[in-house]
């Protein structure tokens, strides 16, 4: 874990003053690094949900993290993108939510979810816990209306590459989404 703490670089007042920037930049430019995190996190999740079938991953870091972990758990991938970048199909779904440093607004598609599916909902950092939670959301959102199975800690799961815990994010998806402990998988925590 400290060899990749070691490659996690920290800008001050970025995007906004008072925001201590996470740049995971340097270990995914590293190709060991970035192979052996990918393999570690991967494990970790199939410890919990040993037959992933749809990995949903956050732009726009979340996508190279999201792309590899997919593949190591032979499972598909669905882009999670900002309002305006996916065509506005009749599956396409949005959710508003709130940044640490403003609000935002997310976008899947639906159609590319299945029934049954055992989903991880993955991000490059944990910080507020709100992405994550928005995503939740929206497949809370389907599965109230009967279009995914009842969300239960053996279908879903989180994970994240970076908890930046004094923001107590994973506290935060604790209380907001009833998901155990075990099913918010964080690689590393700063």
């Amino acid at each position: 874990m400290e060899e990749y703490k070691n490659l996690i670089r920290q800008l001050q007042d970025f995007p906004k003053k008072g925001i201590l920037f996470q740049d995971i930049n340097p270990l995914l430019s590293n190709w060991k690094a970035l192979q052996s995190a990918s393999t570690e996190l991967s494990d970790r999740v199939s410890d919990i949900m040993p037959f992933v079938s749809k990995v949903l991953a956050v732009e726009a870091r979340g996508f190279i993290m999201g792309g590899i972990l997919a593949t190591l758990m032979e499972a598909g991938f669905v882009p999670i993108r900002k309002k305006g970048k996916l065509p506005a199909y009749e599956t396409l779904r949005t959710i508003d939510y709130q940044l640490e440093y403003g609000t935002d607004s997310l976008c899947l598609d639906m159609s590319l979810v299945n029934y049954n599916d055992k989903i991880v909902i993955f991000d490059d950092v944990l910080a507020t816990g709100g992405t994550a939670e928005a995503v939740y959301n929206l497949l809370l959102q389907e599965m109230k209306q009967g279009k995914l199975a009842p969300i239960e800690k053996n279908n879903i799961c989180f994970a994240f590459m970076l908890d930046i815990e004094f923001l107590k994010g994973k506290q935060y998806l604790l209380e907001h989404t009833g998901l155990p402990k075990e099913n918010i998988i964080s690689l590393m925590s700063l």
